[in-house]
């Protein structure tokens, strides 16, 4: 049986563009993996890899979350996040992101809701490494209660996104 790629949980990144956005309450993580070290590889091909191919699990449990949460106020905009390639641009939009910093280290989105406000960051952390990363300022008792709840799902479907793009070679390790 293949090994499972590894994805640990990291620091958040302190020179990561999204670093210090933090106010009041807030949730932040960041989990880490290798990749090979190729020439070519960058933040946004990177985050391509990842959120350009989202699992049909993930996609679905995203409906779900939606027809839920929109009686409690939060934004249900678009689950479909993926955008090709060429088109991660700063100032584009994917589903309910947009995406804000394009660098070849880093690419950051960001979304805004009364509940909250979301950040999601590509970092190469080191050469052959890179990290993802979420921060989310939570502006209401509403959206600190959901955060609570959510938490532990946001942790494994994070990891399992970054799992499913290492194992199907869209990011090469």
């Amino acid at each position: 049986m293949p090994k499972q790629p590894a994805v640990t949980q990291i620091e958040f990144p302190t020179f990561s563009t999204v670093a210090g956005k933090e106010t009041g309450h807030y949730y932040r993580d960041s989990f880490a993996f290798d990749t090979c070290q190729s020439s070519d590889l960058n933040a946004t091909k990177v985050y391509h890899a990842i959120f350009g191919y989202l699992p049909k699990t993930v996609v679905y449990a995203m409906k779900i979350r939606n027809s839920i949460v929109k009686w409690l106020g939060f934004s249900t905009a678009g689950t479909e996040i993926a955008l090709p390639i060429e088109e991660i641009k700063q100032g584009n939009k994917a589903g309910f992101l947009t995406i804000e910093t394009v660098t070849q280290n880093e690419v950051v989105t960001f979304a805004s809701e009364k509940n909250m406000d979301i950040w999601l960051s590509v970092l190469e952390v080191a050469p052959g490494q890179y990290a993802i990363s979420s921060l989310v300022n939570l502006k209401t008792r509403m959206g600190r209660a959901y955060m609570v709840i959510i938490k532990p799902f946001h942790k494994i479907i994070a990891r399992y996104c970054i799992v499913q793009a290492l194992k199907t070679q869209r990011i090469p390790n």
